[in-house]
């Protein structure tokens, strides 16, 4: 019943072109947001906060970099070539530094797609309507269960650009919207854009490296034993394997990442006995995002995700220690 009306809250427009040609647009978006070089300013809206934001990437000689601004609230300013990014942050001031395990872009709320994703998703085009003054087609990414959400993406005819992209729940409600209001598509763009502007005097630098796999580092810096997921709701794997610094959490705490290819789904673990991010059993959504806290073994677990709370819950239920640590 609750996909039934998921699907007709998210039919806005009559369906017109086939699954494979739903799936064609989704591939050409995915190729433009790589290939392509764009500057663009966007709105991003999450529950009943909304921000403006500057987007410039540039594809050359197959090395991409890229630059993300917030033009309000917050001024933070990030800057990525390949897997390096920078992450100023005037609020707290400080420069965070990482290396990423992959080549992720900064635009994480628009859905790439793959076969493996598609096979969790209703996948429907429908008639072009214009936004921004361009002729876009809405593609619908409807999920067959109740461990993600559903997407509308609406892409340029001609560029293949997203132009508005909505996240959406059961019900058919938006959970996070965003929105193009300028796009350009320069053929050259240049170094100077992807300097940061920002004064950074007295600023604390911050260093993580997200390609560190725990199980490979001294004993003494491992939060914790290796930890894995059993029972995974279906489509999400592991993805990414390392330790991150959390609030509250007193020092690095093991973090896994497990992804269905769009949505994404952080497990973080601390120390036995270490001070916990949230109360036990604490459940939390604000918007697309959810949170789960509890306790395995002594060791604090949060889990974290842009995904139903039922997701959250089920994997935050398979959290253990891979069997060679069991007694240790």
């Amino acid at each position: 019943m609750r996909r039934a009306v998921l699907a007709l809250l998210m039919s806005v427009a009559p369906v017109l072109a086939t699954a494979e040609d739903a799936r064609e647009l989704l591939r050409r978006m995915n190729a433009a947001l790589t290939e392509r070089n764009y500057d663009g300013t966007f709105t991003h809206v999450r529950g009943d906060v909304s921000e403006t934001l500057r987007i410039i990437h540039r594809y050359e000689n197959g090395r991409t970099s890229e630059r993300l601004i917030s033009l309000d609230g917050s001024g933070r300013d990030f800057i990525r070539h390949g897997n390096e990014l920078v992450c100023y942050l005037p609020d707290q001031r400080t420069v965070l530094f990482e290396r990423r395990a992959q080549a992720r872009g900064l635009l994480d709320s628009i859905p790439v797609l793959d076969e493996t994703t598609a096979a969790f998703y209703d996948i429907t085009a429908a008639e072009p309507v214009r936004i921004a003054g361009r002729r876009a087609q809405l593609v619908s990414l409807l999920p067959r269960d109740g461990f993600r959400f559903g997407y509308r993406v609406w892409i340029d005819e001609r560029s293949a650009m997203p132009i508005k992209t909505e996240l959406c729940d059961e019900r058919g409600q938006v959970l996070e919207r965003m929105t193009f209001t300028s796009l350009r598509l320069p053929r050259t763009i240049p170094d100077a854009d992807f300097e940061p502007t920002l004064d950074t005097t007295g600023y604390r630098q911050a260093h993580h490296d997200a390609r560190a796999d725990p199980r490979a580092l001294p004993e003494r810096t491992v939060a914790t034993p290796a930890w894995v997921v059993r029972g995974l709701p279906p489509g999400f794997r592991l993805t990414q394997r390392g330790q991150q610094g959390f609030p509250g959490s007193g020092g690095p705490v093991a973090h896994l990442v497990f992804s269905d290819g769009l949505a994404s789904v952080s497990v973080f673990i601390g120390d036995r006995g270490a001070p916990a991010a949230l109360p036990p059993t604490a459940e939390m959504q604000i918007g697309a995002a959810s949170a789960f806290s509890t306790a395995i073994e002594g060791h604090p677990v949060t889990v974290v995700g842009e995904v139903p709370v039922r997701t959250i819950r089920a994997i935050a239920s398979g959290v253990g220690r891979e069997a060679s640590h069991v007694g240790h």
